[in-house]
């Protein structure tokens, strides 16, 4: 189970009976997907600022509740949707941080949208139907996909691909958590020739969190993306 396109085959993730959990918390904080200051950011950063509308308040109270369900069950599939700013990319990486800093020590991974894009194209263009990473993806136990937006795909392979990991996760919410951001409405019923339309259809079947309004201007926000 590899991290990144580049790792090597020999950099997999291991039970070491001398290293027990504490060291498959450092192999796992070494290959994520997140900064160092990233991997920093836990429950106690999600904060509720004041906010005029009462709207946006909620919505990030109601997204701190869903973080929490998340982190207690380890299972499911959660789409955090909004404008920028709304602290989306923090409610992923916190989930991860958490799982990774827990009891389990859950193997976790951090992937933005370009660069699962870059990837399949890589594949494409070397004529490869899979990988390393791309298992990885499939089949880690929490994944974390962000800034989903829409894309040119060059093949209609590649969308077959998206929509063949989205699908993936989905089957397997019972046993995998994943959550994607997007700043895209994916309540919306796009058509199939949309590039969003097949991940969107697959979201709806999980939570949606909205969060609206750029939280680094409101007043007591502490952090955002």
């Amino acid at each position: 189970m590899l991290l990144s396109p580049g790792a090597r085959a020999k950099d997999v993730l291991m039970s070491c009976p001398s290293c027990g959990t504490e060291g498959r918390r450092h192999w796992i904080r070494h290959h994520c997907g997140m900064e160092v200051a990233e991997q920093a950011r836990r429950l106690s950063y999600w904060k509720t600022p004041a906010f005029p509308d009462a709207d946006k308040r909620k919505q990030r109270d109601t997204a701190a509740t869903a973080i929490r369900q998340a982190v207690h069950d380890r299972t499911g599939l959660y789409t955090f949707w909004g404008d920028y700013g709304g602290g989306k990319t923090l409610a992923l990486q916190i989930v991860l941080n958490e799982q990774r800093e827990g009891g389990q020590a859950l193997d976790g991974y951090y992937a933005p949208f370009a660069i699962i894009l870059d990837h399949l194209r890589s594949l494409f263009n070397q004529r490869e139907q899979t990988s390393t990473y791309w298992d990885r993806l499939l089949s880690v136990p929490v994944l974390a996909v962000d800034e989903v937006t829409r894309f040119n795909a060059t093949s209609d392979w590649q969308r077959d691909m998206l929509f063949v990991l989205v699908d993936t996760r989905y089957r397997r919410r019972a046993s995998h958590l994943t959550l994607f951001a997007t700043n895209d409405d994916p309540r919306k019923a796009l058509p199939t020739s949309d590039s969003l339309g097949y991940l969107f259809s697959r979201m709806r079947e999980g939570a949606l969190l909205e969060l609206r309004g750029d939280v680094r201007n409101a007043k007591e926000a502490t952090c955002t993306e």
